[in-house]
């Protein structure tokens, strides 16, 4: 059975008109689906887990952005329902990884229902606040609470509220002194930024870590030395493209656990998840889901 969720609020009514698509298509080939529909997140994390909780359901696909899909994944790691994603917010990282982005619904459609699903890792960051899982990138410093800004400002909406709050925290921001343990490895590193990516990209298309895998088993760190706010600025337009890489002020780890701690706080896949410290573990082959051809 098929577990279709959305937001109604989600891209101006968005995922509601795509979601609703989706649930023609599953009807028409005659297999049995399900809706869920909400004007809020709380309300709609509550029906969700009441559904996932009913053990009926094979297959999840969340229509929506990348928020929508960590709800998700809070429900279905390591279990046997296949997690999909039909593209409807402001970042996508997730529709991006798998290769959904820019895809109408009846391609995504044609492609999960010829397909088979494989599995990725995951990321699991436990704290003092309990435990969350994420698929793509786990952010703290000066990204984090740029995040942490922008969720809060209602106004502008999209990605401009994301400049005005970097100018905003850039005015004021100093580097974190961070204690890092890397595969039992630890040392200590003042930093602007400290990540730690399943998945190459985060912020909607941004690749902070270019190459990094869903597929390998382990994590991509990469940790900005303290620069200057001009440096800082030069440095992340190229983000996108991942052409920060290499740079001097960059350093780039490999590893399958890490410990941080530090004054600040952490989100992963543009969620908050709690101050450090934190703990964060490699989970080969933790979630479902399918790739485009």
């Amino acid at each position: 059975m098929w577990l279709v969720v959305c937001n109604s609020s989600a891209g101006k009514g968005k995922g509601s008109t795509l979601a609703r698509e989706l649930i023609e298509l599953l009807s028409n080939s005659g297999l049995e689906n399900k809706l869920i529909d909400c004007d809020t997140f709380a309300e709609t994390r509550i029906l969700l887990e009441k559904e996932i909780q009913t053990n009926r359901y094979n297959y999840l696909i969340a229509v929506g952005g990348d928020g929508l899909v960590n709800l998700c994944l809070q429900m279905v790691a390591e279990k046997l329902i296949c997690l999909g994603v039909i593209p409807a917010g402001t970042g996508n990282d997730f529709a991006r990884a798998t290769g959904f982005n820019g895809k109408s619904v009846a391609e995504i459609f044609s492609i999960i229902s010829k397909s088979k699903p494989i599995k990725i890792d995951l990321g699991k960051a436990e704290s003092a606040d309990g435990s969350k899982w994420f698929v793509q990138v786990l952010s703290t410093g000066f990204d984090a609470i740029v995040n942490s800004l922008a969720n809060k400002m209602v106004w502008p909406r999209g990605k401009s509220k994301y400049t005005i709050a970097t100018i905003l925290i850039l005015s004021r921001f100093k580097s974190i002194p961070y204690k890092v343990e890397i595969d039992r490895k630890a040392f200590e590193q003042n930093a602007m930024l400290l990540v730690v990516a399943n998945g190459e990209s985060y912020g909607g298309g941004m690749r902070i870590c270019p190459g990094a895998s869903n597929s390998d088993g382990i994590f991509d760190i990469l940790i900005v030395r303290p620069v200057t706010k001009i440096v800082l600025l030069t440095i992340f337009p190229k983000v996108f493209r991942g052409n920060h890489i290499p740079h001097r002020k960059i350093d780039v780890y490999k590893g399958k656990h890490v410990k941080i701690s530090g004054p600040t706080v952490s989100y992963a896949d543009g969620e908050f998840v709690s101050p450090l410290p934190i703990e964060v573990t490699n989970v080969p082959n933790a979630l479902t889901t399918w790739l485009a051809p």
